[in-house]
């Protein structure tokens, strides 16, 4: 049924591909000098006007400027993603300051790390949550860029604007909305690991304007990997309509399909790769898993509207809804153990999963600018809330062990058993086994008021209480949890002075809070985490706002994290603490008309665990998180109408990162080269780009076992060599 389902909607797309590539081809050869102005007018918007973002208004709920925001904002721009050769999210925000992306490996979700926080479970499209809040390992499917136009990453606390979340900061994505100009855009690509892809985004705006257009974004791509015997397959297709209702009132609806199929890896064992093995190194081509065991699946439905009122009164609403049903379902093989003191065979675990996961989100703001005692007041009140069901059944299954320097493949991977329990498991370890449904609810109230006063001092006071709840029901035992209540407050204040509209020094304090799940050796429920960041820094500008820069100086705390039971080693307590600190820098500017040029440096000096029941945890580096990043990238065009020829490059790279548990082992420092050239002409343009330009061979990051020898080293991505014909009519 689904491969019917997957030839027609291939079909639909290439019919309407090719009908409005002939229609708009039409219309130029009918109206030449009507059409022409308009594709030119479109080619600069993309270009010049557009590379450095001067406002984040999803991400912030405010339209006030980034120079004239006292947060640490990174925006990635349509031709940054471009420029930056991405094609997933974590390639679009592992060179930001303060970020550590993909530190899981290419394992099919999105894996980020913002100031020292784990952020995978907190990214957003236009401002809505879409990521389940309770599952452990973030984010279910990663998500697909041919339907973005813009990455923003908020750093620090952002409870005040959207509850519940950790510190460090969140991702929220900028989807592709109809325009008011009428194109049709098609990007074929093929290159290294026989990786083919078609992109295609299509607008057709009949009054040219906004209202009333309609735009459908979406791509089709097939890869495979270093990676003996992985691959992905994706699927993406987004329609949105703006409807025309007049002067006050506009809608804006967006829907969305993504269809995922892959093999899912994890890494190898540390004993081989970043520490010696009696038997050699480790292939990096290893696969760890069994083919037969099938791929996963996964599909994600998304439909959404925003829509706003403009009163009488200069009073503004606007609600932002969406409903997104994501399923993925597979075999998930991992490496457990080494089998024996040989370091040759390893113990695999095997674990059938299938997991659902619905949410609604709903955000409800109302705004207006007033003047008052010689003071600019720019307020907003709003209502948020969100329901979050997540059913997740797994179960574990027999499988044989692996030996590393010698794989056979083909053995039986027997999930019959439901009450299976590895054999190598003690008898007092509990099985994998899960049939549950985790239910998350929560509901907030904010107020914010932006204070301008004279034109140069900004004061920003902002406050938000939270209620929430959660619940458990356990399918297997038939026991439901009692619902676990939360109420937090959460609040923000920051002040920036604008100099000379070049230079704007600001401090801010934001403060945040998350629910821990589970309960204590008494049943109780946890108090939840709590984040607090003092900040302070610089933005620059200069006259035509076509360079944006910011340097930043935090100190970020989380307080109540879990630990360790001192007196019940098999429960946790909440009396944890992690503290953060670091100093970033960025710039993102149009050097000229012809130089586009995108720069950035994290140091963050300090990222520990300042306080655990276990004393010899006190101290060490909070895992995957270096000490130093850097990235630089430059494109040049030789016309400054973007036509032409141009060229590009670039490198990023991270510092050496601690493995826990053992100083003396440390993840190797590397630098990645970036290059790319080609040609835009009217109607066509041709594409070389060429990532990770002399193959270096890095870690990305670590996880699981603490014992250091068992421990899973996970691989960094090698060169990847992609060439793109892009046609635009």
């Amino acid at each position: 049924m689904y491969k019917f389902k997957k030839k027609s909607l291939h079909l639909s797309i290439c019919s309407i591909l090719c009908v409005s590539a002939a229609h708009l081809h039409a219309a130029s050869n009918t109206h030449t000098t009507e059409t022409l102005p308009t594709l030119a007018v479109t080619a600069e918007t993309n270009g010049n006007t557009n590379y450095a973002a001067k406002t984040a208004a999803s991400g912030l709920k405010s339209e006030t400027p980034l120079f004239k925001t006292a947060q640490s904002v990174s925006v990635v721009t349509s031709e940054q993603l471009n420029q930056k050769q991405a094609f997933t999210l974590v390639d679009a925000v592992s060179d930001i300051a303060g970020v550590s992306a993909g530190y899981r490996g290419r394992r099919g979700l999105d894996d980020i790390i913002i100031r020292g926080q784990n952020a995978s479970n907190q990214i957003y499209i236009d401002g809505l949550r879409q990521t389940n809040l309770t599952a452990s390992g973030g984010s279910d499917v990663a998500v697909d860029l041919s339907g973005i136009d813009q990455v923003q990453v908020i750093k620090g606390p952002a409870s005040v604007n959207f509850g519940q979340s950790l510190p460090g900061g969140i991702v929220n994505l900028v989807t592709k909305r109809p325009t008011a100009n009428s194109f049709a855009n098609l990007d074929l690509t093929y290159g290294s690991y026989n990786f083919k892809q078609a992109q295609f985004d299509l607008n057709y705006s009949p009054n040219q304007t906004k209202e009333g257009a309609f735009r459908l974004a979406g791509r089709v791509s097939d890869r495979k990997d270093e990676i003996d015997k992985l691959y992905f397959k994706d699927f993406f297709i987004s329609p949105s309509y703006n409807f025309d209702l007049g002067d006050r009132a506009a809608l804006s609806v967006i829907a969305s399909y993504q269809h995922r199929e892959y093999l899912r890896i994890q890494g190898l064992p540390a004993a081989g790769t970043i520490r010696n093995n009696p038997n050699g190194e480790i292939q990096r081509n290893l696969f760890i898993g069994e083919p037969q065991a099938g791929p996963y699946k996964a599909d994600v439905y998304r439909v959404g509207y925003t829509f706003s009122y403009k009163f009488d009164n200069d009073w503004q609403f606007e609600q932002n809804f969406a409903v997104r049903n994501a399923s993925n379902d597979g075999n998930f093989i991992t490496i457990d153990r080494w089998s024996n003191n040989k370091l040759t065979s390893i113990l695999r675990t095997s674990n059938l999963q299938d997991a659902n996961n619905r949410i609604y989100t709903l955000d409800n703001q109302l705004k207006r600018n007033f003047d008052f005692q010689n003071m600019s007041h720019h307020l907003l009140i709003g209502i948020d809330g969100l329901h979050d069901q997540r059913k997740m059944n797994s179960y574990d299954c027999a499988i044989s062990n692996l030996n590393v320097f010698n794989p056979v493949y083909g053995t039986n991977v027997d999930c019959s058993n439901r009450n299976y329990k590895p054999s190598y498991k003690k008898a007092t370890d509990a099985s994998n086994n899960t049939d549950k449904i985790d239910t998350t609810q929560f509901a907030g109230i904010y107020l914010r008021d932006q204070i301008f006063i004279q034109d140069n001092l900004i004061v920003n006071l902002a406050g938000r209480y939270d209620w929430s709840k959660t619940s458990t029901e356990n399918r297997l035992t038939g026991k439901k949890t009692t619902p676990k209540s939360t109420d937090a407050f959460s609040g923000s204040a920051s002040v920036l002075y604008n100099i000379n509209n070049w230079v704007s020094p600001y401090a801010s304090y934001s403060t945040s809070f998350l629910p821990n799940s589970g309960t204590d050796k008494m049943g109780s429920p946890f108090d939840p985490q709590k984040g607090k960041q003092f900040e302070t820094g610089f933005k620059f500008q200069n006259d035509s706002q076509s360079l944006q820069g910011s340097i930043a100086w935090y100190n970020l705390t989380l307080d109540n994290v879990l630990v360790r039971d001192p007196t019940a080693t098999s429960f946790n307590i909440a009396e944890g603490q992690q503290r953060t600190k670091g100093i970033e820098t960025e710039l993102a500017a149009n050097i000229s008309d012809q130089l586009r040029v995108n720069a950035s440096f994290g140091h963050m000096y300090e990222a520990k665990t300042s306080k655990d029941t276990r004393p010899e945890r006190v101290g060490r580096r909070i895992e995957n998180t270096p000490e130093n990043t850097y990235s630089l990238s430059t494109r040049y065009y030789t016309q400054s109408d973007s036509l032409g020829w141009y060229i590009g490059g670039g490198v990023r790279g991270e510092s050496s990162k601690p493995i826990i548990g053992d100083t003396s082992v440390k993840l190797p420092r590397y630098a990645l080269f970036d290059t790319e050239a080609g040609y835009n002409a009217l109607h066509w343009g041709a594409q070389l780009s060429i990532r990770n330009l002399f193959n270096k061979e890095y870690y990305a990051g670590t996880f699981a076992n603490t014992n250091n020898d068992d421990r899973v080293v996970t691989l960094g991505n090698p060169r990847q060599i992609n060439f793109s014909l892009k046609f635009k009519y």
